[in-house]
């Protein structure tokens, strides 16, 4: 057998490396081409002011993933957690100048911008039955009365949700008004919660969220309200004897989107927004449940010694008389919306506890 010699070309050595080129591009497109072809039309950004993995960064995310759903893709939104891109008073403005596009915004801290949400923080409006709240927030008429007060601040309320019951945790039991006289007590901001706990004999005294744990450990304040998965998830607990539910209030937000931002949008989407966030509505209430119910029993768990205290309704009643005078300071902050707005509030707890 003759010994045959095979050479190659340069020119065949080029032709064979393209070959190869022409594969591999071949090989990507099929394995990717159909997720770049989905690629996304609108990218949008949520923030909010809670731990990576809590309630709202939960909620964010479920939101994005149906807003991706819906869309058939064309929407993207990614979540910013923990005041990432600003503060919550920051994120207003931010979404208002749509720099970001959604926010879960407290009845709290909107309540500098839109004095009429504050309605849903009067102490002792709704009954122990978190269900009515679920109802009214979803559907109730009051809304159509405090919607355009966001309008008029050129934001858009999408839905409404409650974070669950604001409980109370002290180094002291508290089952009445007089068990609460001069208690340094954390409240938010807001006129109206600051007002309410003075009409229960506290001295409320507003702190920073950044700093209520070092405050409750050196005993600069002596208690605070938040939902209970706040208490676990930011280690109130840990220095703190008592867990109460007084059940003054269900913890109420919105998401919100800037009313530019969404009339910039075409007709099909602004419809896939708005049904996504009514269909996250009863979504938020599970949520919650669950979350809250979860975050108890890790209380449980870890500090089995922290006393879980539920006030009987003569000791509700007992607060919620002084509480009721309160009403008057709402009125005085939207005078003009605010009478008619508490009024059909009202109005929708009584239908909705039947």
């Amino acid at each position: 057998l003759h010994e045959q010699k095979i050479t190659i070309s340069p020119e065949g050595n080029h032709m064979k490396k393209l070959t190869y080129v022409f594969l591999f591009m071949a090989m990507f497109c099929v394995a990717f081409g159909g997720s770049i072809a989905k690629a996304a039309e609108y990218n949008w950004k949520l923030g909010h002011e809670e731990v990576p993995g809590g309630y709202y960064d939960r909620l964010g995310k479920e939101f994005g993933k149906r807003l991706a759903e819906n869309s058939g893709g064309k929407i993207e939104l990614k979540v910013f957690p923990a005041e990432t891109i600003g503060t919550s008073e920051d994120m207003l403005e931010l979404v208002r100048t749509d720099a970001i596009q959604f926010n879960f915004a407290s009845a709290g801290h909107i309540g500098s911008l839109v004095p009429e949400a504050q309605v849903m923080l009067l102490h002792y409006l709704f009954p122990k039955d978190i269900n009515v709240a679920k109802e009214v927030l979803q559907n109730g008429k009051f809304r159509e009365l405090l919607n355009p007060c966001y309008e008029d601040k050129g934001l858009e309320p999408l839905m409404y949700g409650t974070e669950g019951w604001q409980v109370w945790t002290t180094n002291k039991l508290i089952r009445t008004p007089e068990d609460m006289s001069g208690v340094k007590f954390r409240t938010a901001t807001s006129r109206l919660i600051v007002d309410s706990y003075k009409a229960y004999g506290a001295n409320p005294t507003p702190v920073p969220f950044s700093e209520v744990y070092s405050g409750l450990q050196l005993n600069m304040i002596e208690g605070q309200e938040n939902p209970v998965f706040v208490a676990y998830d930011m280690k109130f607990y840990e220095v703190q004897k008592y867990l109460t539910f007084a059940y003054v209030y269900p913890f109420p937000y919105a998401l919100i989107a800037g009313s530019k931002f969404m009339a910039s949008l075409p007709a099909d989407i602004q419809e896939i927004v708005r049904k996504t966030a009514n269909e996250l509505t009863a979504y938020s209430f599970q949520l919650q449940e669950e979350y809250n119910n979860e975050m108890l029993e890790r209380i449980k768990q870890d500090k089995p010694d922290m006393e879980i205290v539920h006030l009987t309704d003569a000791e509700i009643a007992a607060f919620a008389k002084l509480a009721t005078p309160v009403h008057k300071v709402y009125i005085e902050m939207a005078p003009e919306k605010g009478p008619a707005i508490l009024k059909a509030l009202q109005e929708d707890i009584k239908n909705f506890s039947k």
